[in-house]
C-alpha cells in the first residue's frame, strides 16, 4: 500500500534516465514481455474532499509465476517531450501523497490476473480544486534469482520491466483550454533542422499538433511537413522539432507553423522567412 488560414494567428515583426528495459505506455492495453496492464491512465475529475477508486488489471500470460512491486513516482515533461522522475510528492504538481493502492506487491501464476485497486482521496482544501495534478504508478516486474554458495544460498532480486500508469487529477471546475506560438527559428547547429517554441497557457493539459507549412519564394510552390502530436501540462513550454525533407530545394521560404490543441482551442500560428540551405 502507498502512502502518500488559421484562426487567433501570431507573426513575428532531473533523476535520470530511466534503464532501456522500461516501457511508459501510452496505448489502452500494454503487454510486453508477458506482462498485460489495463489501462494504462487513470483520469480523475475530482473536487474538494472528494474521493474515487479506479481499477488497473494485470495478467500474466507467461508459463512463469511473475511478481510485481507497485510505487509512485512524480515526473513532469520536459522541454522536448522527455519525461523527468523523482520521488513522491517533490514536485508542486504532485498528486502522490492523496493516492493508496490496495497493494504494493502481486504475484500471479500462469495465466492469471488480478485487479489492483487506486483511490485518490482530496482534503478538503481550496487549494486542491484551482490546479490540475498528476503522478505516475510504477508496476515492475522482480524475478528472485537463487545461487547457491557453499552451504547457504543467497536470493538477488533482478528488475526485469516497468510498465508506467499515468494518473490525472483535474479539478471539474478547470476548463481554460488555451496555447501560445512564440517562435521559429533554425535549430544551432543542425542543418535544415527547425523548432517551434509553444506554450500550454491554459489550466489543463492538452493534446497537441503541430506542423509547418512553407511557400517558396521562388516558384510559390508549397510544402507541408509532416505533423507531430504530443501533449502539454498547464505551463509547460515546449520545442517541436522539424527536419527538412532533403529533396526540398534550395533557396527562400515563407514558414508558418500551426499549433493545433483540438476544435475548442483557437488555432495559434506563427509566420516567418527561412533560408533552405
Amino acid at each position: 500500500m502507498f502512502c502518500t488560414t488559421p484562426n487567433n494567428m501570431t507573426r513575428p515583426k532531473l533523476l535520470s534516465l530511466l534503464p532501456l528495459f522500461i516501457f511508459i505506455a501510452t496505448a489502452f492495453n500494454s503487454t510486453a514481455q508477458n506482462l498485460g496492464v489495463h489501462p494504462t491512465t487513470l483520469e480523475f475529475k475530482l473536487g474538494r474532499g472528494q474521493s474515487e477508486s479506479q481499477a488497473i488489471h494485470l495478467s500474466n500470460s507467461s508459463p512463469k509465476k511473475v511478481q510485481f512491486r507497485l510505487y509512485l513516482n512524480d515526473w513532469l515533461r520536459d522541454s522536448v517531450g522527455g519525461h523527468f522522475y523523482t520521488d513522491p510528492n517533490t514536485l508542486p504538481n504532485s498528486c502522490s501523497k492523496w493516492l493508496v493502492a490496495d497493494k504494493n506487491f502481486v504475484e500471479l501464476e500462469p495465466g492469471k490476473s488480478t485487479d489492483v485497486t487506486v483511490r485518490l482521496s482530496l482534503p478538503d482544501s481550496v487549494t486542491v480544486s484551482d490546479e490540475m495534478k498528476w503522478s505516475m504508478l510504477f508496476i515492475e516486474t522482480v524475478e528472485e534469482q537463487k545461487a547457491e554458495q557453499g552451504k547457504g544460498a543467497q536470493a538477488a532480486v533482478k528488475n526485469l520491466l516497468r510498465i508506467g500508469v499515468h494518473i490525472y487529477q483535474t479539478p471539474p471546475a478547470l476548463v481554460e483550454k488555451s496555447v501560445k506560438v512564440f517562435d521559429l527559428k533554425p535549430v544551432p547547429k543542425a542543418n535544415n533542422v527547425f523548432q517551434v517554441l509553444c506554450q500550454n497557457t491554459g489550466k489543463v493539459m492538452v493534446d497537441c499538433r503541430s506542423y509547418i507549412e512553407l511557400a517558396s519564394l521562388t516558384d510559390g510552390k508549397k510544402t507541408k511537413l509532416d505533423a507531430v502530436e504530443f501533449p502539454m501540462f498547464p505551463n509547460q513550454r515546449r520545442y517541436v522539432m522539424f527536419e527538412l525533407p532533403p529533396t526540398l530545394p534550395k533557396g527562400k521560404y515563407s514558414a508558418l507553423a500551426v499549433l493545433d490543441a483540438g476544435e475548442d482551442v483557437s488555432l495559434e500560428a506563427i509566420e516567418t522567412e527561412i533560408d533552405v540551405k
